[in-house]
């Protein structure tokens, strides 16, 4: 030993018993001390002594063999012997079947994957010690300074497990377990230790339940309005004009025919419209009459401007607009068509396109989308991120908890949010200050086809952060209960895995084929987690490695209301 190790891997009084069958990627063992009715202790840490789950060392030539119970049981033939007579000890020979993990140097402390030297028949094997259980999971980073303290090893809750940002952000990270597993305390303690060693954190926040950390982040509400002089809380707007085409498309649903071409003109003729005039009048472009030759030569003189992304334009003139766009392609008489200007309305068009004017006014003026439709009335959703990129604060919380479902607002919002992030990566926004976007509930946002046949827009923007926003800074947490509902080109992108309890098969089928390292034995033991324990897979780490999640300093409130506090059994009262 040269002083590299906390303590020696084959410390004898953790001797827990001999090799007896080596294979490629499993040992059986003889376990003694398997029999014991409760645990042994020494120098103040547990000697479990065989028990399922527990990590141990068996002896190599210049190597410690790191392997872990998976199954514990006694040969057929003592059986019965599980049962002694009172106050007799119990003798049976119970045998312990382990997974080989990862192999550890001796002489440098060096972590090998794989292992390299298999150990031999009747080779000693010792519980493993906490400390080194961190040395192998941490590998380089122990001791660092400015590293995520995520968690403890579960057998020894004194023994922290540090992570380094490079390897739970640089290649993304996905955090996944079903309700009540601890999901949301993982994110919650992730984003706070970022911002105790100074990171950037943007977190999108479906449900509101993250509003309990204040210190240096900056909270946003993406929907919902003031309730009063005494509300603190800063309402914003995601502008209208940043959606896409396909976005307005899915929301106001025009169906084939004449509504499809009438909106696409529609839109068009607004925006040329304040590329001419701005705000001022006229607000709409009227068509009845006017020269053909004249919008054609400002449309292809400004078409650069008309389509760019992010073209601004009056969308309160919209429903309008399209009863302009609803006119007779030449002008004149039957007789004598003038085809350089515009005719009269066709009615007959116009009556197509009636149920699409009253959609397109009655929800550009709904009261629940004004944060989208009259973005003049709060800040800006981007320009808040903007300045918050160049402040000091770490974390800028988008809560969207009054943000409806309708018009599948809240899952083109989201997807727009992240679009726009991903073109402030692409302009090297990020390059100078790596930023994290966490994205809780994703299942609502990913692996999505908003709208019909003829309108249907993909939810793909945070597909494209995981696949390319690595080389541009921006990398992405996805939070999720259901990960069958994450693509798995998405879910083959993540470097790191916090995996929580899982009961689902399916979600249990797609985790382990999306984590390289987690094979069925690991996968075991997924839907037996405790809340908060968790298991750590990625591809910087040696082994996939059952951890305790610490407790977040501000614990977010994901609980609901208290039944019992609120169902209160009253007296039934019967009439006389």
């Amino acid at each position: 030993m040269t002083g590299k190790l906390a303590t020696s891997p084959f410390d004898p009084s953790r001797y827990i018993g001999s090799v007896t069958y080596i294979s490629p990627d499993a040992a059986k063992i003889n376990l003694p001390y398997a029999a014991s009715v409760t645990a042994r202790q020494y120098s103040g840490y547990v000697v479990l002594g065989g028990q399922v789950g527990e990590f141990v060392f068996i002896e190599g030539e210049g190597v410690a063999v790191l392997g872990r119970i998976t199954e514990v049981k006694l040969p057929d033939g003592e059986r019965l012997k599980a049962e002694p007579a009172i106050g007799q000890p119990l003798d049976a020979h119970p045998i312990g079947f382990v997974q080989l993990l990862t192999t550890l140097e001796l002489s440098t402390g060096r972590i090998i994957s794989g292992i390299p030297h298999h150990p031999r028949i009747g080779q000693h094997v010792y519980s493993a010690h906490p400390l080194l259980v961190k040395h192998i999971v941490e590998g380089n980073n122990a001791g660092a300074t400015g590293v995520i303290e995520l968690a403890t090893i579960p057998q020894d809750l004194s023994t922290k497990v540090n992570v380094s940002p490079a390897n739970m952000f640089g290649r993304h990270c996905a955090v996944l377990g079903a309700t009540g597993g601890g999901k949301s305390w993982t994110v919650a303690r992730i984003v706070q230790e970022t911002a105790r060693i100074g990171g950037k954190v943007i977190l999108i926040d479906p449900t509101g339940e993250f509003h309990t950390f204040t210190a240096g982040v900056q909270s946003v509400y993406l929907g919902g309005q003031s309730e009063g002089g005494k509300d603190e809380r800063t309402y914003v707007a995601f502008p209208y004009w940043q959606l896409t085409e396909a976005d307005l498309f899915a929301i106001f649903q025009p169906s084939p025919g004449a509504q499809v071409p009438k909106l696409r003109e529609a839109l068009r003729s607004l925006k040329l419209n304040y590329v001419l005039h701005g705000d001022a009048e006229p607000n709409i472009y009227k068509k009845t009459g006017a020269s053909r030759k004249d919008f054609n030569f400002s449309a292809n003189k400004n078409e650069a401007a008309i389509e760019a992304e992010g073209a601004k334009y009056l969308i309160k003139h919209l429903a309008r607009q399209i009863y302009e766009e609803c006119v007779f392609e030449s002008g004149g008489s039957r007789d004598h068509p003038d085809h350089t200007v515009w005719g009269n309305y066709d009615e007959r068009t116009r009556g197509y396109c009636d149920t699409l004017v009253s959609k397109v006014f009655s929800i550009t003026r709904s009261k629940s989308l004004r944060c989208l439709f009259n973005p003049e009335s709060f800040d800006s959703l981007t320009d808040k991120i903007a300045s918050f990129l160049a402040s000091g604060d770490s974390v800028l919380r988008i809560s969207m908890e009054h943000l409806p479902f309708d018009y599948n607002a809240r899952e083109l919002l989201a997807n727009a949010l992240g679009r726009h992030l991903l073109g402030l990566a692409r302009e090297g926004k990020f390059e100078k200050m790596p930023t994290v976007v966490v994205l809780d509930e994703a299942h609502q946002f990913l692996n999505k086809n908003l709208g019909d046949e003829t309108n249907r827009v993909q939810l793909d923007a945070f597909g494209l952060i995981a696949k390319e926003g690595r080389k541009y800074g921006l990398t992405t947490i996805l939070a999720t209960q259901r990960p069958r509902d994450i693509p798995e080109d998405v879910l083959s992108q993540m470097g790191m895995f916090i995996v929580h309890r899982l009961i689902n098969e399916r979600d249990r089928e797609v985790v382990e084929k999306a984590c390289g390292s987690l094979d069925a034995s690991a996968a075991a033991f997924l839907p037996t987690l405790g809340q908060g324990e968790a298991i750590l897979v990625g591809v910087d780490f040696p082994m996939p490695t059952p951890v305790k999640v610490t407790e977040p300093v501000h614990p977010p409130k994901s609980e609901g209301p208290s039944y019992e506090k609120y169902w209160v059994r009253r007296p039934i009262v019967t009439r006389a």
